[in-house]
């Protein structure tokens, strides 16, 4: 019964550990030898540095759906693309400097969309946006650099 017990509580230890409260905001590996945005990213989690917080997807944010982009710049403009959970999107961006970019004309709906949604567009539409990138994930900050959204590689 002892060992039984243990084992529970051992189990159970390890699955509080492992919250989302263990996530390092500040932490994001930026590898300098990706030059461009291109690829499908899933939006995990959006940040607020100010206050220290971050926010993954819950059924009440994000109705348990996806927001996932693909950025294109082969295409002539560059193409930004997808679902933003409820919604397509579809719009062209610019690199603006190095690790900036603007998203331009974005067409969208914001009929029967959840919060997710909402921040994801007010993100992605306020002005010069700086990103980190690296072979899985993408880090998107705005706000002037106060809050971050991010993504990883679908």
């Amino acid at each position: 019964m002892r060992i039984r017990t243990t084992i529970i509580g051992l189990v159970l230890l390890g699955q509080l550990s492992c919250s989302n409260d263990d996530f390092d905001i500040n932490s994001f590996e930026d590898n300098t030898s990706i030059t461009t945005l291109n690829g499908t990213w899933k939006v995990t989690s959006f940040e607020d540095f100010s206050a220290d917080k971050v926010e993954h997807r819950t059924q009440e944010n994000s109705w348990d759906k996806d927001i996932i982009v693909t950025f294109d710049d082969t295409k002539n403009p560059k193409e930004i693309s997808g679902t933003n959970i409820a919604n397509r999107i579809l719009g062209e961006f610019d690199y603006a400097g190095q690790r900036q970019f603007r998203v331009s004309n974005l067409g969208t709906t914001d009929v029967g969309q959840p919060e997710w949604a909402d921040k994801f567009t007010e993100a992605i539409l306020d002005g010069d946006l700086t990103f980190k990138i690296n072979s899985s994930g993408l880090r998107i900050y705005y706000d002037s650099k106060t809050k971050s959204v991010t993504l990883i590689k679908e």
